[in-house]
């Protein structure tokens, strides 16, 4: 297994807990009426020895599927004291869980702990959001400089020079351990550059996601409702129809959460388009807080997949979802000790080419009825859906879409017209 792979592991839940005597949660537990010690013994998860192999990880796991499905428990019922044992025994078999396991069925076991300690709502974020400190970046070329604006002073947007009330406007949310000044938000503030069309908004939430994963992916939800509540000091109209929320990794979940608290802090208005690229995939859609990225968070939501299982999402969760390469995780061009990484960051690259004007339709999709037919893509129909950019709100479902493992990444693109990403254009090139 790779470096990168073993670091996402260690990283996403680091310890936080001590351990606790298995005596003393004996005795929390015996205490509780709704759990039978008998059920509940302490012994199935106190460690036997440190050497203890990683099928057991498996094992533990179905173990606790087990009590889940027979109504009997309720995780958040737990006495704490049980509650710290189960998450100090989850986070003991993270640390083994890269030792001898193929790497799909890592990450997989990887979001069944990560939930189910979502689930016991012991791990808080460490590191809570103050609204005050986040804020939006106009890239303007205004002066050729940006500008930046607290989210809690949003209204000031609609009057800062650069800023055009009368053309649509893109908001990038990056993604987890990456900030404005250090993030892919460059490419794609490029791109629209070259479009001179659209304001270009990056929300700069660096400090809350360049964390511990697990308190990253917990705040996403409060960054989330902060966006929300920033947007509504906007006019309503000009947000539900010009505003588009495009987001990677933790910054989709970010979108996803802003659309839905949007509807319900406004009474029910909905944003005109979430785009999410390669959503996050640990802790979220499996645990009961953490939602994630899907249909009805804005009128249209479409997700563009490239590292499904790993660190992307491998759910079906949007209006449309465009599997690039199908539901292999690793992209055309992507190898080595970068693969996963690079295999992320390849929807962000696909997106970007398509922004700009002579590439909105390099990449066309086959729509799939089966997920099972997504591996190859060779039952799919070949619909010649566009992905991307000007991908239409009418055309919906399921799409395989091939790729290439360099620019072009678009197998449709063309030649003679097409756009290079390092093309300079735009007034600050």
């Amino acid at each position: 297994m790779s470096f990168p792979v073993l670091v996402v592991l260690l990283v996403v839940l680091a310890p936080i807990s001590e351990p606790i005597r298995a005596e003393t949660i004996k005795q929390s537990v015996s205490q509780s009426a709704d759990v039978p010690i008998e059920t509940l013994s302490a012994k199935n998860w106190h460690s036997k020895n440190s050497n203890e192999s990683t099928s057991s990880i498996v094992d533990n796991l179905q173990e606790i599927s087990r009590f889940e499905e027979t109504n009997t428990l309720n995780l958040r019922q737990l006495p704490n004291s049980y509650k710290d044992l189960i998450v100090d025994r989850l986070q003991d078999q993270l640390r083994q869980l890269f030792i001898g396991l193929p790497l799909d069925i890592a990450f997989s076991t990887l979001n069944y702990i990560c939930s189910t300690i979502v689930d016991l709502g012991v791990v808080r974020s460490k590191l809570i959001p103050d609204v005050s400190r986040l804020r939006f970046l106009l890239r303007t070329e205004f002066e050729c400089r940006n500008v930046s604006i607290p989210l809690a002073q949003a209204k000031d947007l609609w009057t800062t020079p650069g800023f055009y009330q009368d053309r649509p406007t893109v908001l990038f949310i990056t993604g987890w351990r990456t900030s404005i000044n250090d993030s892919n938000s460059g490419p794609v503030v490029k791109a629209y550059a070259c479009r001179n069309d659209t304001n270009v908004l990056v929300l700069d939430a660096a400090d809350f996601v360049d964390t511990l994963y697990t308190w990253s992916a917990l705040n996403t939800e409060v960054i989330g409702a902060s966006l929300a509540k920033a947007l509504l000091q906007l006019n309503r109209t000009y947000v539900t129809n010009q505003l588009h929320l495009v987001g990677h990794s933790l910054g989709a979940q970010i979108a996803g959460s802003a659309g839905r608290n949007y509807r319900q802090m406004s009474g029910g208005l909905a944003l005109r388009r979430i785009t999410g690229l390669d959503p996050a995939n640990p802790c979220f859609y499996d645990g009961n807080d953490l939602e994630g990225l899907r249909s009805g968070d804005a009128r249209f939501v479409d997700i563009i997949h490239s590292n499904p299982g790993m660190l992307g999402s491998p759910k079906r969760a949007g209006d449309a979802d465009f599997f690039v390469q199908g539901r292999i995780p690793f992209k055309a061009g992507c190898e080595g000790l970068t693969s996963i990484s690079c295999s992320h960051q390849r929807a962000v690259d696909y997106w970007t080419e398509t922004v700009y004007p002579t590439n909105a339709n390099d990449f066309l999709g086959r729509q799939c009825d089966r997920y099972s037919e997504l591996l190859l893509g060779h039952y799919c129909r070949d619909t010649r859906t566009v992905m991307g950019y000007a991908a239409k709100s009418t055309e919906l479902g399921l799409f395989y879409v091939g790729a290439n493992g360099a620019e072009p990444y678009g197998q449709n693109a063309n030649p003679q017209t097409f756009t290079h990403s390092n093309t300079a254009c735009g007034a600050c090139s």
